[in-house]
C-alpha cells in the first residue's frame, strides 16, 4: 500500500466494517472480460453469503472461475477546506462456493431477510429450492481509511 498511513492492518477492524456494509461489489471475470456487479449480503465468520437467481451471467462467470473479488465502501463526508474525501474501504479475495444444502440456504436467507427487511417471512422448501445461495470464504483482505 503506497500511504502505509491509511492501511487498516487489524483483520478484526476489517471485519467490523464490512459488517457495517450494506452493498458489496462483486469481481469477477466474464466471458472475458472484468465483470462487477453490486450486491446484498450477510458477513459471518470470514464468510460472505449472497443470492441470486439459479442462472444468469453472475452464475456462469462463478462456474467458470470460482476466483473472486469483493469490495466494500463507505464515504464518512467530505472537507472543501481541507480539498479531500474520508472514507474506508475493503478489498478481499476468495473462492465462490455454491450452498446446496437446503436447509442451510433457508438459514442464510432468513438473516439476509432480517438484515434488510429487520423481519423475515417464512422461507419455504419451493423459495430455497428456486434460490441461489453462494459464499465466498475471505481468504485474503486489504483495508485502507481516511477519517477527518
Amino acid at each position: 500500500m503506497r500511504l502505509e498511513k491509511r492501511e487498516i492492518s487489524s483483520r478484526r477492524s476489517i471485519d467490523k466494517f464490512i459488517m457495517e456494509c450494506s452493498v458489496v461489489r462483486l469481481g469477477m471475470i466474464s466471458r472475458g472480460e472484468p465483470y462487477v456487479v453490486p450486491l446484498n449480503f450477510v458477513y459471518s465468520e470470514g464468510i460472505v453469503y449472497f443470492h441470486c437467481s439459479l442462472e444468469g451471467r453472475k452464475i456462469e462467470a462463478i462456474r467458470a472461475n470460482p476466483g473472486v473479488c469483493l469490495e466494500f465502501d463507505a464515504m464518512h463526508g467530505v472537507s472543501v477546506k481541507e480539498q479531500t474525501a474520508y472514507y474506508t474501504s475493503v478489498v478481499a479475495w476468495g473462492d465462490a462456493v455454491f450452498v446446496s444444502d437446503i436447509s442451510r440456504v433457508k438459514q442464510i436467507l432468513h438473516v439476509i431477510c432480517l438484515k434488510y427487511l429487520d423481519c423475515s417471512p417464512e422461507i419455504t422448501e419451493d423459495m430455497a429450492e428456486r434460490t441461489c445461495v453462494v459464499s465466498i470464504r475471505i481468504n485474503r483482505a486489504t483495508g485502507k481509511e481516511k477519517k477527518g
